[in-house]
């Protein structure tokens, strides 16, 4: 994989926040602020991945390729196809048959540029880059996430002396790379599973984990344990995105907009989870801590300005898709003793 970097970041502006005077840190594809979380600035990736890449021309970062198949998106022909795929008896633009010479000619042709031949010997990487994009695209998962799933799949199968289960390889590349990049697309080990199931591919987390112990040493960054952190943004993007909370934000005459929202509720969540200690943390599932330090968030801000709530457990529940009862457990039991007695 070829890979150029873009840093749109000046380096010799001020690094403080503008909003809150906060220390401006980079996260690997952004600048952001420690504190409030705004996003300053961004640094932008240019990819280009190609099953069996050509070391000679490594240093190029362009994104067209003219051959079939060698882009992580598009597993398909570039240009036009000669005539339809199984027919092998050519006519001209009147419908009539062309001459015998013609007709060796064009088939030659088709046979030469077909679709099987350019997949031959790599049936199974086209399958697994199918459905790497088939998982991103239900997702939503961000091509620099999909680009890299595909790189460290490319690079366990060349090392490997043998691979066991190939979808649950791309499994593991996909929940490696979201971890590698926190900011841009978080999943849990529980919703991949399930997103592969509803595509029909039986994976379940042990099978996920095997493959983590048998190729970890064959990939430079080790998983981390997930933090609440890494979940919070993902969260409370889906809260100001949903259509029942803006509209409750308007039935309680919320004196917020949309982003300022976004970000009271980001530092509020920050200040909370600095709050929780490892011991607090250690026993609960940081997934459901996320969504739980969001919806206690809302409850502090409200208390803060002295306005009405705008989440309810249910309401936070539908957006970020978590179960009511999990929130309800965790604020009741961790977060309410904390803040709001």
């Amino acid at each position: 994989m070829t890979s150029k970097i873009i840093n749109t970041y000046n380096n010799s502006i001020n690094k403080t926040c503008p909003e809150c005077n906060g220390t401006l840190i980079n996260n690997g594809f952004e600048i952001v602020c420690e504190n409030c979380g705004l996003v300053i600035n961004s640094i932008s990736f240019i990819n280009s991945f190609q099953i069996n890449e050509n070391k000679e021309y490594s240093s190029c970062s362009s994104t067209q390729f003219v051959s079939i198949g060698k882009t992580v998106d598009n597993i398909c022909t570039l240009g036009s196809h000669i005539d339809y795929f199984s027919k092998y008896t050519f006519y001209d633009y009147k419908k009539k048959l062309i001459p015998a010479e013609k007709q060796k000619k064009f088939s030659k042709l088709k046979k030469f540029y077909s679709l099987p031949s350019k997949i031959k010997n790599h049936e199974t990487d086209y399958r697994i880059l199918k459905i790497l994009t088939q998982i991103c695209e239900y997702l939503n998962i961000s091509t620099l996430v999909k680009n890299r799933a595909a790189y460290l799949y490319h690079e366990i199968k060349k090392r490997a002396s043998c691979i066991v289960n190939h979808v649950s390889l791309i499994g593991f590349c996909i929940f490696q790379a979201s971890k590698e990049n926190k900011s841009h697309s978080p999943v849990s080990l529980k919703e991949l599973c399930k997103t592969f199931s509803l595509l029909g591919h039986r994976i379940n987390p042990k099978l996920i984990i095997r493959d983590y112990m048998q190729y970890q040493n064959f990939i430079e960054n080790r998983i981390k344990p997930h933090q609440s952190e890494d979940f919070i943004s993902r969260f409370i993007n889906d809260i100001v995105n949903s259509e029942e909370i803006l509209k409750r934000m308007k039935i309680k005459n919320s004196k917020w907009q949309k982003e300022e929202y976004r970000r009271l509720l980001h530092k509020k969540s920050l200040y909370i989870l600095k709050q929780l200690n490892a011991r607090i943390r250690g026993s609960r599932n940081p997934y459901i801590l996320a969504a739980t330090v969001v919806y206690c968030a809302d409850r502090l801000i409200a208390k803060e300005f002295q306005t009405k709530p705008i989440l309810t457990q249910k309401t936070a529940s539908k957006a970020m898709n978590v179960a009511e009862y999990s929130i309800r457990d965790h604020y009741v039991k961790i977060l309410k003793p904390f803040f709001l007695l």
